[in-house]
This record gives C-alpha cells, sequence and structure tokens, in this order.
C-alpha cells in the first residue's frame, strides 16, 4: 500500500490542499490514495518531491526514510505545530 494518505495526513493536508498545490484533482488524488487508480511515474515523481521523500518510499516499496527525509518531515510537523526547535530540545 502507498503512503500517499499518511504523508497527506501527517503534514495536516486536506485532499483540497493537495489539489491546490500540486494541481492534482482531488478525485484522482483519492484515486490514487486508495489504490482503486496508480500514478504515472512523473505524477510519483511529483508528489515524491511535494512531500520530500523517495518515489520508492512514497511507493510504500521500504518501511524507512532516510535521515534527509525524516528530518524534513519533522521540520514541517515543528513549523504547522507551531514548535520551535529551542522548545524540542527543552522538552527531550
Amino acid at each position: 500500500m502507498n503512503r500517499l494518505k499518511e504523508m497527506r495526513e501527517v503534514r495536516g493536508y486536506t485532499l483540497d490542499d493537495v489539489e491546490g498545490l500540486t494541481g492534482i484533482k482531488r478525485g484522482t488524488y483519492s484515486n490514487y490514495e486508495n489504490g482503486n487508480t496508480e500514478p504515472k511515474l512523473k505524477t510519483w515523481q511529483k508528489l515524491a518531491d511535494f512531500y520530500g521523500v523517495s518515489v520508492p518510499y512514497l511507493q510504500g516499496r521500504y518501511d524507512h526514510l532516510t535521515k534527509k527525509e525524516a528530518l524534513q518531515v519533522i521540520h514541517e510537523v515543528m513549523s504547522v505545530c507551531g514548535i520551535s526547535k529551542e522548545e524540542l530540545k527543552d522538552r527531550l
């Protein structure tokens, strides 16, 4: 199973947000998430670039992010939640 829904939800995006930010129609993206249709390679790459991860990770081919991918996800989540680096250091 691909990680499209997981990546969208982790970043706090709605289907409408994804459509506005990528140009991929809401219904089309929903079909990709649910496995009803498969994106073409060009679209996989567009989505991987959008989420800052590799195509194989987004496709669910392996279970771990690279260090760079993990740091990007952490940075985006912190930004969405309004958490500063100092706050994170204080809590660890």
